[in-house]
Parts: C-alpha cells; sequence; structure tokens
C-alpha cells in the first residue's frame, strides 16, 4: 500500500488538508459562520464546472468564485449572520448556475465535475500536492499573525471595536481564508460533505478543549486523525474515503456527546 504513489499523495494532500480546516473549523464555530462555510462549499461545483467550461482548471474556478463571495460575506461583517435568507438566494441562484454549466459539459466533463461534488483524494497528483501545500502554508502563517485579534473578535466584538480593533478588515481576511481551505477541502471530501471537515473538528475540539489552544490543538488531532484513518479504510475496504471521513467523525462527535450525557448524571 505504501509504495503506490497514488496512496503516497493522498496522504500528504489529506494530512495538510486536514490541518488546516482542524484550524479554520474552530473559527467558522466561534464566529458562527457555519452556513457561509456551508454556502462557500456548494458554490464550489459552479467555480469548478464555470473553470472548466472555459478551458481552464476546476480548482482556479473554485478559489476564484469562492474569494470573491468571500469577500462579499467579510465586508457584510456580523451582518452575514443575520441574512441567511440573503445568502440562502444568492446560493441558489450560483447553484442554478452550476447545473446549467454542468448540463453544457455533460458529455465530456460531467465525470470531472461530479469528482467535485463528491471528492477524489485518490486522484491527487504531484503538483496538485505541491499547490496545496503552498496554499495550506500560506493560510497558516496568515492565521498565526491574525489569530490573537481575530479570536478577540470572535469572542467579543463589543469590546473589540472600543479597543480599535479592525473588525471588518479581519472578517474580510478570515472569509477568505475559509474560501482557500474550503477549495482545498473539496478535493478529499467534495463540496457535498466539505460541512463536515468545517464543523466537526471544531466540535469535538470544543467538546473537550478547556481553552483555545487545547480547542485547536483537539480539532487538528482529530480532523488529520480521521482522514489519515479513512484513507486506510477505504484502501482495504475499497469505501468512498469522504463517507469514512465523515462517519470516523461523526463517531467522535457522539462520543463527547455520551461522556457529556455521562458526566450530567454523575
Amino acid at each position: 500500500m505504501w509504495a503506490y504513489s497514488f496512496m503516497q499523495n493522498a496522504i500528504i494532500g489529506g494530512i495538510i488538508i486536514a490541518t488546516v480546516c482542524g484550524l479554520i473549523s474552530v473559527f467558522v464555530i466561534l464566529r458562527r459562520t457555519a452556513f457561509a462555510a456551508h454556502a462557500l462549499g456548494h458554490m464550489s461545483l459552479t467555480g469548478a464546472a464555470g473553470a472548466a467550461l472555459l478551458g481552464f482548471p476546476s480548482m482556479l474556478g473554485q478559489i476564484i468564485l469562492n474569494v470573491i463571495s468571500a469577500i462579499i460575506m467579510g465586508l457584510m461583517g456580523d451582518k452575514v449572520k443575520k441574512n441567511d435568507l440573503a445568502i440562502g438566494v444568492v446560493l441558489t441562484f450560483v447553484l442554478g448556475l452550476g447545473a446549467y454549466f454542468l448540463f453544457l459539459f455533460q458529455n465530456n466533463y460531467a465525470g470531472g465535475v461530479m469528482g467535485i461534488l463528491f471528492g477524489n483524494i485518490f486522484a491527487i497528483s504531484s503538483s496538485q500536492i505541491v499547490q496545496l501545500a503552498l496554499m495550506g502554508v500560506s493560510i497558516l502563517i496568515v492565521m498565526a499573525i491574525i489569530s490573537r485579534p481575530l479570536i478577540f473578535a470572535s469572542i467579543d466584538p463589543v469590546v473589540a471595536a472600543s479597543k480599535n480593533v479592525p473588525l471588518r478588515l479581519l472578517s474580510v481576511v478570515f472569509f477568505v481564508l475559509l474560501a482557500l481551505t474550503v477549495s482545498m477541502a473539496c478535493q478529499i471530501v467534495g463540496a457535498l460533505l466539505v460541512f463536515v471537515l468545517l464543523i466537526i473538528p471544531g466540535a469535538i475540539g470544543m467538546q473537550w478543549g478547556q481553552s483555545i489552544p487545547r480547542i485547536v490543538i483537539i480539532s487538528i488531532l482529530s480532523s488529520v486523525g480521521a482522514v489519515f484513518s479513512a484513507l486506510l479504510i477505504s484502501y482495504h475496504y475499497d469505501l468512498p474515503a469522504g463517507f469514512c471521513i465523515t462517519m470516523l467523525l461523526c463517531i467522535g462527535y457522539f462520543v463527547g456527546v455520551v461522556r457529556e450525557f455521562i458526566g450530567k448524571l454523575c
């Protein structure tokens, strides 16, 4: 198994993406932007199909559309949390375009776009590994720079504003990072299941961690552990990697739920 290049690429790419998702997931929960993250995931289909229609790489289309959408969401600031209906309408429109693009390419590209829907981590190439590594390192560096003010703004935005913390700028930067993370995660679980890697690791971290650093560490470990284990299970038992990742993370979350329930009884 370890001798196959596709498996090596899948493991390396999976660890890179899982690490970034584990970190971003915590802030998605802290900032209560789960629906926005969900919308960006589904917009990836339209970006991928549109890029294919123009003859460009699908991931480039994902990044462009997601980043544009993310900037708009970031400029909305806290209003994005109160405008689920507006986001839903825009998402519906974008998905409609995606369906039309998919129809135009039903004879020669539908399979590739369907790969964006459900992911295909075993198809990651060496060149994509380099791209994912550069994106991952860039996201981690920017997060390290803005982490302190971002945590402050996420937990208590009113006090942060009174301390002259640039809330709107932080919001735009975070949403752009989220957009890039979504584009990366689609390579593993696809646009339909990207929500899994952006929500459950952070939720598991919240269950077991008592401070932000511990929550982040637990979130990253649970994300990386689930992806790595899922790849092994997928290889040996011929199961979809996205399904295995989803099930493992859900099991991890429900273990925490059971722990909390038992703790209340005791």
